[in-house]
């Protein structure tokens, strides 16, 4: 695991690199923005148990990682990544690698014409407390998530034009156990690449015609390993803005769409059970691919737009797409310091393109927040500009299978003088798609999430700051699967010694209840130092 964590490490880093955020020799352009700040780290942790009995547990963290920012005429880069390496103190203690970061980047390559590429990186729990917080005495799995791809605009005469075109990728490396229900038996995710490809054409309105019409149409591919599945979307369709006031539009769209999931058996045991190794099925490569999911036909729907300033715009639309009804909606406001939205959401997806659709999501400035006692990204990366995103949504519940995903999600975040804030909550679920013998996820159930985040941070002086974290998820299981709450907070102190090297401190409190256990509840502590070249 820890060669996999370097080599994860070594392929963020590569990715900042192609996209510029590492500094190059000869950039003196006074208009660029350009940090780079590397840095090493040493922590001490304890955990102790307040209920639910169990040790108190000490580790000792060291860390390396980076934080840089560019921004000029042609590069606009975000990244934050580090790698944790917890020794335990004792039997009872086990030592950890945790890779965590996100790196975000756009290359303005010609005028209209732009590369963007991304990555994230975590842990989460593989000890069937889906949710959960992973602490460095809990089995965990390492999640990391990539894309690239072009993406061009321009106008000919009054049509606007644009095409883009996204590779992604991601995998799961997990160390599965099966201590406790519901843990990982067979469905556990590997890795999947996807592609995305997207084109439209159009006119706005009041240009050849009071109503605007755009027509656009995409294909979207993603091959999992687990039994060599396979996800293809084709689609096409033209949608109409009516504007009926200055700030009131009519919207709608019709077209056609084909979706399909295949996939093949899993390879039998001599008792005719599916043959699992290291959690996985093992694929039988001569099976045939079986069909699980077609569904094509006509698709619609219609809503209104409003748009009272630049600032804020809400669309709502409902319509008819997968074989039933749809309801998709959007908020959005942006103010000068802050920013707020909330999104409706409806689709069928997977586990590796709603993560990696959250992370080429990510754009602006973004708040990564970190929790100080395994050096883990938190829920959510928060954004003033409206670029943030919740993670701990999608890594609820790790699964094979694709899945209807509905729900709600809103987000907000601002800062004023020495305050920061951001908090984010959401509701969604995952009605599975899965053959109907399929013995560990069964088809037509569903799991549940709600979650929520927040995050207030104060700058004392140039020295010193605060930051403080709550958290709260409750993932609803199907399947006889277990059903676990988690929650806690923690709060920071950081303090700069010198020029390079600073201080911190954290307290935090950590609780899970789950349907066959009795409820935990833990103490921790942190002290550490930090030193930046």
């Amino acid at each position: 695991m820890r060669a996999n964590a370097f080599t994860i490490g070594a392929s963020l880093g590569a990715i900042a690199l192609a996209c510029g955020i590492m500094p190059a020799s000869g950039q003196t352009r006074a208009d660029e923005r350009l940090v780079f700040l590397p840095y090493v780290g040493i922590d001490q942790v304890v955990t102790a148990p307040i209920r639910g009995g169990g040790d108190v547990l000490t580790y000792t963290n060291l860390s390396a990682g980076f934080t840089a920012e560019v921004n000029n005429r042609r590069v606009e880069a975000l990244a934050d990544v580090q790698y944790n390496h917890s020794f335990g103190w004792g039997g009872q203690a086990p030592d950890q690698d945790v890779l965590s970061g996100i790196v975000n980047a756009r290359y303005h390559v010609a005028r209209g014409l732009s590369l963007e590429a991304g990555g994230f990186a975590t842990r989460i729990r593989s000890d069937g407390l889906s949710g959960a917080t992973p602490l460095n005495d809990s089995y965990t799995s390492q999640v990391y998530s990539g894309y690239v791809g072009p993406s061009y605009t321009t106008k000919v005469g009054v049509l606007d034009v644009s095409a883009s075109y996204r590779l992604g990728y991601t995998r799961v490396e997990d160390d599965v156990s099966v201590a406790l229900p519901g843990a990982p038996s067979g469905g556990s995710y590997d890795d999947a690449l996807s592609h995305i490809l997207t084109g439209s054409v159009g006119f706005s309105p009041g240009t050849l015609l009071p109503v605007g019409l755009v027509a656009s149409g995409g294909y979207v591919r993603e091959d999992p390993s687990q039994l060599d599945q396979r996800f293809e979307d084709v689609w096409g369709r033209v949608d109409a803005t009516l504007p009926v006031t200055p700030t009131v539009a009519l919207v709608g769209g019709i077209g056609y769409e084909e979706i399909s999931i295949s996939q093949r058996s899993p390879l039998l045991a001599g008792n005719g059970t599916p043959l699992i190794v290291n959690g996985r099925y093992v694929t039988d490569e001569s099976s045939p691919r079986a069909l699980i999911y077609d569904q094509d036909g006509l698709i619609w729907d219609a809503g209104v737009l409003w748009r009272p300033s630049r600032r804020t715009a809400l669309e709502a639309r409902v319509g008819e797409r997968y074989g039933g009804m749809t309801y998709q909606g959007s908020f959005t406001w942006q103010g000068r310091d802050s920013s707020f939205g909330v999104a409706v959401f409806d689709g069928i997806d997977s586990f590796g393109r709603v993560i990696n659709a959250n992370v080429a999501a990510l754009s602006g400035n973004l708040d990564v927040v970190r929790n100080p006692f395994t050096g883990n990204i938190t829920g959510c990366a928060f954004s003033t500009t409206g670029g943030g995103q919740c993670f701990n949504d999608g890594l609820s519940g790790i699964t094979d299978a694709n899945f209807r995903y509905r729900g709600v999600a809103a987000q907000y975040s601002r800062r004023r003088g020495p305050w920061g804030w951001g908090l984010g909550a959401g509701y969604s679920q995952r009605k599975f798609i899965t053959p109907r013998t399929d013995a560990v996820i069964i088809r037509g159930s569903s799991d549940e999430n709600w979650y929520g985040n927040g995050s207030v941070t104060y700058t004392i002086n140039d020295n010193s700051s605060l930051e403080s974290v709550v958290y709260v998820n409750y993932f609803d299981a199907s399947g006889g699967r277990t059903d676990t709450l988690n929650y806690g907070g923690f709060t920071s102190y950081y303090r700069g010694i010198t020029r390079r090297l600073s201080a911190s401190a954290s307290v935090g409190v950590d609780g899970v209840k789950a349907d066959d256990i009795d409820t935990i509840i833990s103490a921790m502590g942190q002290l550490g130092l930090r030193y930046s070249f």
